[in-house]
């Protein structure tokens, strides 16, 4: 049988000019767990017991509802991320949450976790960084990772947005050679989104061990010489953050002031970012930052060098206030982004047929733009591959719709087959140039 589209140019550009922008909103977290899973010297299962950490976080989670959430410091085993997913965020009848794979360096003991709600996001590619540019080791892995947001029209359209996630957990401490193993290491993460991804959406998070703005690490994240892959910090606070008064409201270490586990001194540092991509603080395009949605949660601004229990506190609730204390030295920083949506589909039940044009039957295509393919008339249901040229799949995914986007950053440049798995026997080839 044959399908027909149906041409009726002006009657549509009036239709589509009246449509109203969708939003939705993406809130963002990022939280250093203090060894969850993992027992120390110093951190063992009676300081900081993994049953009541669960409880805990789970307070925490379910005040600031986040959408995505990369934790530092979790067991690195996937034992513990799936603890998180089963007793923490997906409780009381939650079942919205997915958690990433496990990215290491096969000898840090912590990791890096990565969650997200599975009803607005879905991953599609995760890639990892762990070594600098003059091949050593980076103290530990970092995660970047690929996702396309899940709009409720994704099936009337042909686009939908990505958004990538690098996620760090950098040295920690102050001699010189500790700043090094920072600076190397976002070096060579500046180095693989500039190598391997086109300029995007991007989340950069987590804890960076900073304690200035001038350290090299920082600045080879915000520095202009990166062009369109530079950062931005969203309250643009620079400075001496380290036990400096003048940065009290944003100081996310330490909630204690003494302690075995927790490290003390009072909140007296910046260690916990969450920097975004000038594409998403311009406000240009499908994402962008919501003013003033960035928080450090559960600092009032007032507890320079004290415990986060000390005297009153009235920026969260008491009880999360106390879990908070219990959870971790560190507190967790927030924001919220702002999702453009796809226009509601058009009902051309409404729309007269003008001209009937014939599409043929069972054939799938592809267009090559400049950022993009486009990929048409995609059996829906079935699976779509790309492989290299050497036959390695690298990416596979159910067709849920006949037409879908793969911007050119997604995937590293190079020459691919695409196949349409089962009946399908003729490749395609892809080139995703620079």
């Amino acid at each position: 049988m044959q399908r027909f589209f149906l041409l009726s140019s002006l009657l549509l550009l009036g239709i589509q000019g009246q449509a109203q922008d969708r939003f939705d909103t993406l809130r963002v977290m990022s939280y250093n767990l203090l060894f969850y899973g993992e027992q120390t010297s110093f951190c063992t299962n009676s300081n900081n017991n993994i049953n009541d950490k669960d409880g805990y976080l789970k307070m925490v989670t379910d005040y600031l509802k986040p959408d995505l959430l990369l934790v530092n410091e979790m067991g690195a085993s996937v034992v513990y991320a799936d603890r998180i997913i089963n007793n923490v965020l997906n409780t009381d009848g939650v079942d919205r949450f997915r958690r990433a794979g496990i990215q290491n360096n096969s000898f840090s003991s912590i990791v890096n976790g990565i969650f997200y709600d599975k009803n607005k996001l879905a991953q599609m590619k995760h890639d990892k960084v762990t070594k600098t540019l003059v091949n050593t080791d980076i103290v530990r892995a970092v995660d970047v990772i690929t996702f396309y947001y899940k709009d409720p029209n994704l099936e009337a359209g042909a686009d939908t947005t990505f958004l990538h996630l690098v996620g760090m957990h950098l040295k920690a401490g102050s001699d010189p050679s500790d700043e090094d193993q920072r600076d190397l290491a976002t070096e060579a993460v500046m180095d693989e989104l500039s190598t391997h991804y086109a300029p995007g959406y991007f989340i950069a998070a987590g804890d960076f061990n900073l304690k200035t703005s001038s350290e090299g690490a920082y600045q080879n994240l915000i520095t202009s010489s990166n062009g369109d892959y530079r950062f931005f910090d969203p309250i643009a606070e620079p400075g001496n953050w380290s036990n400096n008064s003048n940065f009290s409201a944003i100081h996310t270490q330490s909630t204690h002031t003494s302690g075995q586990c927790f490290s003390g001194g009072g909140l007296d540092d910046r260690f916990d970012f969450i920097l975004l991509s000038g594409q998403i603080m311009e406000d240009t395009g499908a994402v962008r930052y919501i003013e003033g949605s960035y928080r450090t949660v559960g600092n009032d601004g007032n507890h320079f060098n004290q415990s986060l229990l000390q005297g009153t506190n009235t920026s969260v609730p008491s009880t999360v206030r106390s879990a908070l204390y219990e959870m971790s030295d560190h507190l967790p920083v927030f924001a919220r982004l702002k999702m453009r949506l796809l226009p509601e589909p058009v009902d051309t039940d409404t729309i007269p047929t003008t001209i009937a044009v014939p599409m043929a039957s069972g054939a799938w295509t592809i267009d090559q733009a400049p950022d993009f393919i486009r990929f048409r008339s995609l059996p829906v249901g079935r699976t779509l591959v790309i492989s290299d040229l050497q036959g390695r799949v690298v990416m596979e995914k159910t067709v849920s719709s006949a037409t879908w986007i793969l911007p050119f950053g997604v995937l590293p440049v190079g020459v691919y087959q695409a196949r349409i798995k089962d009946g399908y026997p003729r490749a395609k080839k892809l080139v995703l140039p620079r």
